[in-house]
């Protein structure tokens, strides 16, 4: 039998003993309290970035399909070459016609169209581009010479498109809207004018979003001194320096 002075559960001193005890109702109440300000914190500190990372995803997909454009437009226009063709009537049309036939705004050969399976085609193309709603479509014909029965292949380049405008540089370093230069084209042209293609071209797109946008794209007949000194330059680029005029590239592949 254990004396007074010992616990009767353990058999130690009594001063010796320690009886732990919970945490308080109020102890409780404030941890359960820090818990949910910490975690709503971090929730919102996840959603908000959750939603950056959504809008940067946004602007960096939009300025994809921009460069996308862009390759393309370029691509098309510095390969634009001197090389007339006949229409479905049989009729000559310049290099480059502006306004195009059919409600196009600009149509134009160009070089640079691969042909890696040797199909029986040229390596030239003929390209037109119009504005249709608020889209930017691309047309390309098979064959360069057409037949009555040719069809046109059509592309959809951008979306969201409130105005095209298209200027051209000529030999008296004027930039003019309609190619070739004169008042109207005549059928019975020569061939030197029927070949004739501008030193540069500068074109304006107006986007729902991006606003205004200005390329100026120089030919292969433009000269660093043939830039225009009075009637103005291009007041901006997509990818350069306001006015500036960069180098054609050499011929190469393209998705077109």
């Amino acid at each position: 039998m254990l004396c007074e002075g010992f616990h009767p559960a353990t058999g130690l001193p009594r001063n010796n003993v320690h009886i732990p005890s919970g945490f308080t109702l109020l102890e409780l109440m404030v941890a359960i309290v820090l818990f949910s300000m910490i975690s709503t914190a971090a929730y919102k500190l996840f959603m908000s970035v959750t939603r950056a990372q959504e809008v940067t995803q946004l602007v960096l997909d939009d300025l994809d399909k921009l460069q996308r454009v862009e390759i393309v437009l370029e691509k098309d226009l510095f390969q634009m070459t001197r090389r007339p063709v006949r229409d479905e009537s049989g009729r000559q049309q310049p290099a480059l016609k502006v306004p195009g036939t059919g409600g196009t705004l600009v149509e134009f050969t160009r070089s640079g169209w691969q042909n890696p399976l040797q199909v029986t085609r040229s390596t030239l193309q003929r390209v037109a581009y119009a504005l249709e709603g608020h889209q930017l479509i691309r047309y390309y014909w098979p064959m360069l010479d057409r037949a009555p029965d040719s069809t046109r292949i059509r592309q959809t380049v951008m979306s969201e498109v409130n105005s095209v405008k298209f200027r051209f540089l000529d030999d008296h370093k004027r930039w003019i809207s309609v190619w070739p230069p004169m008042q109207k084209f005549q059928q019975g042209a020569n061939d030197d004018s029927l070949a004739q293609i501008p030193a540069a071209v500068e074109l304006t797109i107006v986007h729902e979003k991006q606003g205004s946008m200005v390329t100026v794209v120089p030919l292969a007949t433009y000269k660093p001194d043939q830039a225009n000194k009075e009637g103005g330059s291009a007041q901006g680029n997509m990818s350069d320096q306001p006015g500036n005029l960069r180098p054609p590239p050499r011929e190469g592949s393209d998705g077109y």
